[in-house]
């Protein structure tokens, strides 16, 4: 009988899924509708694959994907071109696996890694790809790593993800992953434990030397490595601002609704301590380290100069993109790319439109952006030097801001009759994408990948980014000078009483049916599904995940709608 341990009750809910599934890729936009809990994330979402976008990868490689789980990193291997032998321990897993990688250049077989040996695959890999899969390698974790050095080719690597034993989440109280408690991995893991562990910064780079890897490139992913938003190198921590840096790319490091305990301190306030006392790197959350025999196999494996690494949120595969941070020339500069440059833009008119990247990378502004400007002056409960940075964004908006053009096409972000517009590239227009130009003393919009036809109401747009502000403050545990128990909804609301203009009638009303519309757009869904969600969120607070009862239920039941005449009964759900 297979092993099971690693089952999480959807396999075969899933496996019918991708069986009637026409896009199966890596981007399947059609895969990721049916996300209903965090299993189906887990297994389709298209954030999964962001943890391999540091590697080279290309045609003609041959790659050993080590516990392929339902096949998602071996589809995306294989559609980067590689040869790819996928070994699975559960049956049901690599039968999912097989369906996902119908068609490519990738071998599924059911075993465990002692099942691929040099006598099976006597040329070796150019990489062998081991990620969550480590920790469930028993009592000689040694041992395994050097099975998996034996199957690298001269010059190839081994690339192995795996959750920190002293990771920023666990210390704030998060339950180790496997186990389900907090504070085991720290403690060494006393008791039985079933041979499950993970490894600290220095145990695991014991392990890979001694396995004959002792050239590695570590990297960090955030949250963790199952769902990265962001990816850090060891130089990003060296730059001369670090904390302002690292602290920009990743924001709030830890996804406190995962976090299984009560949620702790500040996690951003926290982290930038780390960073600041030379601990981030020991301290991330996740390890992905790319290991060989000397540094060529490394560089040929993950090279350049690249010092971090963003990505967007869940969004529709053609409007999924990247941010390469890279130091050249003794600058720091950004180079934004799409994900799926091969996905098509969406061909019908809309009011929302993504903007093409720039041919040439754009300079990295330096220093702290206005939303770490804020955020320091909550956690001060400085509520005058807060009214002073939010004046700040206001003014900027008044310079930015015009009559509206008439004839201009209404949208959800423009209402008809709207009295100042902003440009058409400040639909996020967020405190975190406004960074002061130093001795200038001006700001400067960093982020303009989206464009809205006709410009964007100034109320609106100066709502979302209170809302936003609100959102990140809930989302790091911000220690601010209101309740714990105060909401997303309720901090938003006060963000706005402290600015110097006001912003008409029922100020979230309106900018959560005007977000609605727009995650419809980028997203993909419907926009009542994103409405509730909007409403749920908002009702989060740094006391607690929030949400009332009835939204929980919704969220469970939304599953529902993939069903024949479910879309009614899940509609139905919602009163």
């Amino acid at each position: 009988m297979a092993d099971q341990r690693w089952r999480d009750g959807s396999e075969e809910r899933l496996l019918a899924v991708l069986r009637s599934a026409s896009d199966r890729s890596t981007a399947s936009d059609e895969l990721a509708s049916h996300i209903t809990d965090w299993p189906s994330r887990y297994h389709l979402d298209r954030r999964r694959t962001n943890l391999l976008r540091p590697l080279l990868i290309g045609p003609g490689m041959t790659v050993l994907d080590v516990g392929a789980g339902t096949g998602v990193n071996s589809r995306y291997l294989a559609e980067a071109g590689a040869s790819v032998v996928a070994v699975e321990g559960d049956a049901l897993r690599a039968e999912m696996a097989g369906v996902r990688c119908e068609g490519l250049d990738v071998d599924v077989q059911v075993g465990d890694a002692t099942s691929i040996t040099a006598a099976t695959h006597p040329d070796g890999f150019d990489m062998v790809v081991c990620i969550g899969v480590l920790e469930y390698s028993g009592t000689d974790p040694g041992a395994f790593l050097t099975h998996l050095a034996s199957l690298v080719r001269p010059g190839g690597a081994l690339v192995v993800a795996i959750e920190n034993q002293m990771g920023l989440a666990y210390w704030l109280g998060a339950n180790e992953d496997h186990l389900g408690k907090p504070f085991v991995g720290l403690a060494g893991y006393p008791g039985d434990t079933g041979g499950i562990r993970t490894h600290s910064r220095s145990g695991l780079a014991g392990l890979l030397s001694g396995a004959g890897m002792s050239a590695q490139r570590w990297l960090y992913p955030f949250p963790d490595y199952k769902l990265p938003m962001a990816v850090l190198t060891d130089n990003a921590y060296r730059v001369p601002d670090a904390v302002e840096f690292v602290d920009q790319i990743v924001g709030p490091p830890v996804d406190r609704l995962r976090m299984g305990a009560t949620a702790g301190p500040d996690s951003r306030a926290a982290h930038r301590e780390l960073v600041a006392a030379g601990l981030g790197p020991d301290m991330a959350n996740s390890f992905l380290v790319v290991a060989g025999a000397d540094q060529g196999a490394v560089d040929s494996a993950c090279g350049g100069d690249v010092l971090a690494w963003r990505f967007t949120g869940d969004r529709r595969s053609c409007f999924m993109q990247e941010r390469r941070v890279t130091s050249a020339g003794g600058r720091s500069v950004i180079d934004r790319r799409r994900s799926f440059p091969d996905d098509p833009l969406p061909a019908e008119p809309s009011w929302l439109t993504l903007r093409e990247p720039t041919t040439e990378p754009v300079d990295y502004l330096s220093g702290p952006n206005l939303e770490q400007a804020a955020l320091a002056c909550l956690r001060a409960h400085d509520l005058t030097g807060l009214s002073d940075v939010l004046t700040r964004f206001d003014s900027f908006l008044t310079g930015l801001a015009s009559a509206g053009a008439p004839g201009s096409a209404p949208h959800p972000y423009l209402p008809a009759g709207s009295a100042a517009v902003l440009p058409a590239d400040c639909v996020d227009l967020g405190l975190d994408n406004l960074v002061p130009l130093g001795d200038e003393g001006g700001l400067s919009l960093v982020d303009d990948e989206w464009s809205a036809e006709g410009g964007v109401d100034r109320e609106l747009a100066t709502i979302r980014a209170m809302w936003k502000l609100a959102w990140v403050t809930v989302a790091s545990g911000t220690d601010h000078p209101w309740p714990t128990t105060a909401t997303v909804d309720e901090i938003a609301v006060s963000l706005l009483g402290l600015l110097p203009g006001g912003v008409g009638a029922d100020p979230l009303e309106r900018l959560y049916a005007a977000e609605a519309e727009l995650l419809a757009v980028v997203a993909g869904g419907s926009a009542g599904d994103h409405l509730e969600n909007l409403r749920a969120t908002g009702h989060r607070s740094v006391a607690g995940k929030g949400g009332s009862s009835l939204a929980d239920l919704r969220r469970r039941l939304s599953w529902l709608k993939h069903l024949p005449g479910g879309r009614w009964l899940a509609r139905a759900t919602r009163g």
